[in-house]
């Protein structure tokens, strides 16, 4: 193996992390696009979780009112890779009417994107709809769409009595793929005169065959409580429960019009070509690294076809491993697909790049569509290696008098003769070894701190040495958002730290029946009512009862049932 594979081998390796360097701006989207007046809408900003600065809010008070705010971490791996993000959520109340844009936000020295939103007047569906506590619904967009369309489903439970808990089921449809995207929103809504309160969910189905596609409704189970009897938060409430109602889509095949290959029905499609030299040249045996990137709205990343270059004229193209990921845009999927190329020129002259062209259909305006990018020349001279060889007239460098002249040599061997290696191939073979040297100057160093990190271990287990860290943080974390406004911030607070300390709480009325009746278990119920029955906020009452610990019964019940799951799972 020489030099140059092994260099190629190290920017082949470090194509990766060049592509996901360039993910790290923060993105900002709605939960939903269009909205009515007086309702609540979230904007949710994703960044990195290098970034530890709060975004400025003031561009957002001319158009909104702000609400409150909340953080959400995630950790997922993608192809063996550990990513982490932090999602950011901002309730905002639109001021009036109209088509209103979320102005950029600086955050970590970046902006995020601007965002459209559609305010129209609220819609009030009659006094047939107040008469029931509970109502589920369910939305198709569209109603009719192509095999492997993405289809909107939007399910909102709306309900005006005050619930202990729930449980939400989810769509199914046989045919087609089903997933849950988002998070839900949650706001007030009017109807027939009633205020209720409106959790909204959104699913992703993607449909695999041509027909009628039947979307099996889910269901709604809960339990409703008296706001003004706090001893009916822990006892027997009324029962209520609702049903959406079955939808159908006409589902399409692939339109005799599209080009055969692969099949993308999408909202958006790009398609892009970077790592271009600048100026258009390049030399012989140097390696140029491009990355073709593209990204689809309506599209999960698996369904987005591989990318590749054409066979080039001139130059060896060397693959990397394709990077793929996934998001959401509103209520669309986003897929995204990245692969990396490293071209090495062979010879001189210019190296032709050929356009790479992506036929897909877009849904929006029911047409073929093409993405396309561009062909590209570049200017190929010759490498070190050509530079380096003889004149081709010997009498162009006589060799100075003190030097010996070289054996004349046969004429059998003057044609295969070796070419001497000059300074020109030096820096190649310095570089290697500096390379070589720092990986195992980091291997040292490694294995140095490991042995101290061992030595240095406590005796402890590693359960015993966190737990109380653990239980001491979330105590810390809920007492910080009681302060606060947030009713469902504080109740996940403190049942994450109820958790810490006793891993079967499933609920606040599950926590409450473990605690001695008084000031905590009263501070729950209001806390309760300020969740479901719009009632004050008990941060003060709720910081007092609970600043020194949990007050548990003496003789906690052994086998005591689980509630219901909660109506909004983590």
């Amino acid at each position: 193996m020489n030099v140059r594979s092994i260099l190629l081998g190290i920017v082949l390796g470090c194509l990766p992390c060049l592509a996901w360097a360039q993910d790290a701006a923060p993105v900002a989207s709605l939960d939903r696009s269009k909205v009515g007046v007086g309702e609540t809408v979230t904007l949710n900003i994703e960044i990195a979780d290098q970034t530890t600065e709060s975004p400025d809010l003031s561009p957002l008070t001319p158009d909104f009112v702000v609400l409150g705010t909340s953080t959400n971490h995630t950790l997922s791996i993608v192809n063996g890779r550990r990513e982490s993000r932090t999602i950011l959520g901002i309730a905002l109340r639109p001021r009036r009417e109209g088509h209103l844009t979320v102005p950029p936000l600086s955050i970590g020295g970046q902006q995020t994107q601007p965002v459209s939103l559609d305010v129209v007047a609220s819609n009030d569906t009659g006094p047939a709809a107040a008469d029931r506590p509970v109502v589920l619904e369910g939305t198709a967009d569209p109603t009719k769409a192509y095999v492997g369309q993405q289809i909107d489903y939007t399910l909102r439970l709306y309900f005006a009595v005050n619930l202990a808990d729930g449980q939400l089921g989810d769509p199914s449809a046989e045919g087609a793929e089903v997933r849950r995207i988002g998070q839900d929103a949650n706001y007030q809504a009017m109807r027939g005169g009633r205020r209720f309160n409106v959790v909204e969910r959104h699913y992703a189905i993607f449909p695999q065959h041509a027909g009628t596609l039947e979307i099996q409704p889910p269901t709604f189970q809960g339990t409703a409580v008296d706001p003004t009897d706090a001893n009916s938060f822990f006892g027997a409430g009324e029962p209520v429960n609702a049903v959406a109602e079955k939808l159908r889509v006409e589902v399409k095949g692939r339109p005799a019009s599209a080009t055969d290959g692969a099949w993308i029905p999408a909202r958006d499609l790009k398609l892009a070509l970077d790592g271009l030299p600048p100026d258009g040249k390049a030399r012989v045996g140097q390696p140029i690294t491009l990355t073709m990137r593209l990204s689809a709205t309506g599209m999960p990343f698996e369904a987005l076809p591989a990318l590749s270059l054409p066979t080039l004229d001139g130059a060896d193209v060397y693959p990397d491993k394709a990077v793929t990921g996934g998001g959401v845009s509103g209520p669309w999927v986003t897929g995204r697909r990245q692969q990396g190329f490293a071209v090495v020129p062979t010879r001189a002259g210019t190296l032709h790049i050929p356009a790479t062209t992506l036929h897909w259909w877009n849904v929006v305006t029911d047409k073929a569509e093409v993405a396309t990018v561009p062909a590209h020349d570049i200017v190929v001279t010759p490498g070190g290696a050509a530079s380096a060889a003889p004149p081709a007239n010997p009498a162009a460098k006589a060799p100075a008098a003190d030097t010996p002249a070289p054996a004349p040599a046969s004429a059998g061997t003057a044609a295969t003769s070796p070419v001497p290696v000059t300074g020109d191939a030096m820096p190649w073979r310095w570089l290697f070894v500096g390379v070589l040297a720092l990986w195992l100057l980091t291997l040292a160093a490694w294995f140095v701190f490991a042995r101290r990190h061992r030595l240095r271990k406590p005796a402890t287990t590693p359960a015993d040495a966190e737990a109380p860290l653990r239980e001491r943080a979330a105590h810390k974390r809920f007492l910080e958002l009681a302060a606060g406004n947030d009713p469902a911030a504080i109740e996940r607070g403190l049942l994450q730290w109820a958790r810490a300390v006793r891993p079967s709480v499933r609920s606040l009325g599950g926590l409450s029946d473990q605690l001695r009746d008084g000031p905590q278990t009263q501070a729950i119920a209001a806390l309760q009512r300020a969740r479901f029955a719009d009632g004050p906020v008990p941060g003060a009452a709720l910081r007092d009862a609970f600043a020194k610990g949990f007050d548990w019964k003496v003789s906690p019940p052994a086998d005591t049932a689980p509630g219901l799951p909660p109506l909004y799972p983590r």
